[in-house]
């Protein structure tokens, strides 16, 4: 059963910090050198200094940091348990979208419990640095994103809001938080009765849900944890499945660290198993959507299409005909996860083309959301070639978690991010919700 429960929450002081909007952040995990320099320049108290300090020490000075705030009223803390309604408004597409979610505490249970699943590998390396900032801080400062279903909407309707937002945002995508704290008992009960029985499915933040983990367990190791105590909890932001706002974004791949490539020898052995044709550089968005791509390939086979980039006009369009390939080389796995297209581009192509092993990801394959800045990169020779995918769907990623299977890491980008700064919980010793 999903443990849902409010908690009460830590938000900036609003007589303190009049403009949100100048102390919020992207998640820490999406915050580069220099965004990290623009956050710090912006405001003396952006929530950059608590989740990625520019500091020697960084997790004492998070730590540090944060009591200071608290002692001089910046950060504040809400005196009920509440469940905070999320708004995001944005556009995509050129379409105005409005993504409903809230955010409250899930009982962090290991994933063999079948309460919460995943459905993407994760990185050592960003869970023992968010570990490490758990130990100093005991603050659960940014939530992590999940999925549920609930196609009649009675989360939605308990958590209708009424009045005007307490919390106005704007981040530096242009995209619009707006935040109602509710702390009416009955909708609360509502809430947590409508998803006990519930599945919920992690969207984004593997990293920080399985670092709540490894902190409870290692509590656990250290003493006796109350049943109620916050360290058992991970602050989430929820999402309907069916929200008409749920957007997933493609992230496409970047090769580096390749050595000397022959390019002719690629694409040869890529046409053993895709039917290939060049395209225009500025073609590419146009040609991976069903939209576009009428023309580009013949219609015979799969659809499932990528692009090769490999420098300034040597674009290729790749259309997979061989999909049996796929069963090849992967075993014992779904239908559904081998129908995936970012299984596909990384077995056939990253793997089975590129020899780039799995375990050296790391080593060969960087991200990048946008198709300009993909195809940028590589013509300034900071990489070798980029793979160009389309998005998974968000009833892929369910059935492929259902299965109990996970993705390559990075197979969703779900827009916007839920920003940090808006809300956080405490996890310390005596606290419980």
């Amino acid at each position: 059963m999903a443990d849902i429960r409010p908690f009460r929450g830590w938000r900036y002081s609003p007589s303190r910090i009049p403009d949100l909007s100048q102390v919020i952040t992207q998640p820490y995990d999406k915050i580069s050198k220099d965004l990290q320099q623009t956050y710090l320049a912006r405001h003396p108290n952006s929530f950059v200094h608590l989740i990625l300090p520019a500091a020697a020490e960084p997790y004492s000075y998070s730590n540090t940091t944060c009591r200071q705030w608290a002692a001089q009223g910046i950060l504040v803390r809400d005196t009920q348990p509440a469940i905070y309604v999320l708004h995001q408004e944005f556009e995509v597409g050129g379409q105005r979208k409005t993504r409903k979610s809230f955010v409250a505490a899930i009982r962090a249970d290991e994933f063999e419990k079948g309460t919460v699943l995943p459905h993407e590998r994760t990185l050592s390396k960003p869970k023992a640095d968010r570990l490490n900032l758990l130990r100093a801080t005991r603050m659960d400062y940014e939530q992590i994103f999940m999925l549920y279903s609930d196609p009649e909407g009675i989360v939605e309707q308990a958590l209708t809001p009424v009045g005007e937002p307490a919390l106005v945002a704007t981040d530096d995508y242009g995209v619009v938080q707006k935040v109602w704290p509710v702390t009416d008992p009955g909708k609360l009960t509502a809430v947590r009765r409508a998803l006990s029985d519930k599945v919920m499915l992690i969207a984004d933040g593997h990293h920080r849900y399985e670092t709540a983990l490894n902190f409870r367990q290692e509590m656990e190791k250290a003493g006796t944890v109350a049943d109620n105590a916050a360290l058992r909890f991970k602050s989430t932001a929820f999402v309907n499945i069916a929200d008409p706002g749920l957007v997933i974004l493609p992230t496409h791949r970047l090769l580096y660290g390749l050595g000397e490539v022959k390019w002719d020898d690629v694409l040869a052995r890529i046409a053993k198993l895709f039917e290939t044709k060049p395209i225009k550089d500025s073609a590419v968005e146009a040609a991976l959507s069903d939209r576009g791509r009428q023309g580009q390939l013949s219609r015979a086979g799969t659809e499932h299409v990528f692009a090769l980039h490999t420098g300034k006009d040597k674009t290729w369009l790749l259309r997979l005909t061989d999909k049996a390939a796929v069963g090849r080389l992967v075993k014992e796995r779904s239908t559904d996860f081998l129908d995936l297209d970012v299984v596909i581009l990384h077995t056939l192509l990253i793997e089975h083309v590129f020899g780039i092993k799995p375990g050296n990801i790391e080593d060969h394959v960087a991200y990048e959301r946008k198709p300009s800045e993909t195809l940028a990169k590589v013509d300034s020779s900071k990489y070798q070639a980029a793979l160009l995918l389309n998005p998974t769907r968000a009833d892929q990623v369910q059935k492929v978690a259902a299965h109990g299977e996970r993705m390559p890491q990075k197979s969703t980008d779900f827009y916007p991010k839920f920003v940090s700064g808006l809300v956080s919980m405490d996890i310390g010793d005596n606290e419980r919700v």
